[in-house]
């Protein structure tokens, strides 16, 4: 590192810097020192660096799955923030299920990470999550709120989303409305959206069908099975409300094999306003949530609670929007 900074022309302090906290070191200053690191293939030792401070420069990410966009947004913001305070990632991915979870949390401790962001967490593992926080690893959670008052979380409220577009297609005169959503009865916020949506046929004089939810992992494949379920009853919905994107996208993909016309003879509504969402056939009308917000957020609370600078637990409820296009009509 001496040797770099030589030839940089610039003192030891402000290479350690541009490899510690480059975001406290000028762009050109940092990208000057940059080059000459590549120039003479210098390969920092982040891994000695970390264990002679005794201070980790990993985030760790806990997300539901890898399986589409649904995630991505968030995760790549997260990532981006976190490299320009000279940290980096690990990311684990759950399948869902909660003793992966479980394992997760136990692994990222003992690896004595510098703080970790979960992407929500599934039902039975607020002990365990509480655990990681008593301990002092810095831990915030993402795409949910929580009623714990000893959490932190950037997230929105999924009652209130799901409630939003169902009451939305039922203003469309929608009586017979499907729900394809994610595993609820092991991720909190998929749960709440069903309750969103079940809360919204109450309040308009609704009769709930059980028969109408369909329970499915959120992907494209599972998305079209569901869809073919719902519309192989005797009396299918006239709207189907998945509640993910890539439930929805599938689901349209059935409606079309079935020679139903969308949104013609049954209008399909989504969440999370995927970037294909403004690009399927029709364009769907959908959820938007503050996924890369949610991420910037998470970070600038991780950095905070690992810099000392934290005032204490910060939760940060953000808003959703109905996005209106072309997937659904009025009877």
């Amino acid at each position: 590192m001496q040797e770099i900074a030589a030839k940089a022309g610039v003192s030891l302090a402000t290479v350690s810097r541009t490899i510690h906290s480059p975001h406290l070191v000028r762009a050109e200053t940092r990208e000057h020192i940059r080059q000459v690191m590549s120039e003479y293939h210098y390969v920092y030792n982040v891994t000695a660096s970390d264990f002679s401070r005794r201070k980790s420069s990993v985030i760790g990410v806990i997300i539901p799955t890898t399986k589409g966009a649904i995630f991505s947004n968030s995760t790549q913001i997260i990532q981006e923030k976190a490299q320009e305070r000279g940290f980096s990632l690990i990311v684990g991915n759950t399948g869902y299920e909660g003793d992966v979870e479980s394992t997760l949390l136990r692994q990222f401790q003992e690896r004595r990470l510098a703080g970790i962001i979960l992407t929500g967490f599934a039902i039975g593992q607020e002990s365990a999550v509480k655990e990681v926080v008593e301990s002092g690893t810095p831990c915030v959670v993402i795409w949910e709120t929580l009623q714990d008052s000893r959490l932190s979380f950037a997230g929105f409220n999924n009652f209130t989303a799901a409630y939003s577009m169902t009451e939305y297609l039922v203003g469309l005169n929608h009586r017979r409305i499907g729900l394809i959503l994610g595993p609820y009865t092991k991720v909190r916020r998929a749960r709440r959206r069903l309750e969103g949506y079940q809360a919204a046929l109450r309040d308009n004089g609704l009769k709930f069908d059980p028969r109408m939810i369909i329970e499915k992992q959120p992907t494209l494949g599972e998305g079209k099975e569901g869809m073919e379920r719902l519309l192989s009853m005797g009396k299918p919905p006239t709207a189907v409300f998945a509640a993910s994107d890539m439930l929805a996208i599938g689901a349209l993909t059935a409606a079309r094999e079935m020679g139903f016309r969308v949104p013609e003879d049954v209008s399909v509504a989504g969440f999370d306003d995927i970037d294909f969402a403004a690009f399927s056939n029709p364009p769907l009308t959908t959820v938007r949530v503050p996924a890369r917000e949610m991420g910037e957020i998470a970070v600038e609370m991780v950095m905070a609670m690992i810099e000392g600078n934290s005032t204490g637990v910060r939760q940060v409820v953000l808003e959703t929007e109905l996005v209106i296009r072309d997937s659904c009509r009025r009877l």
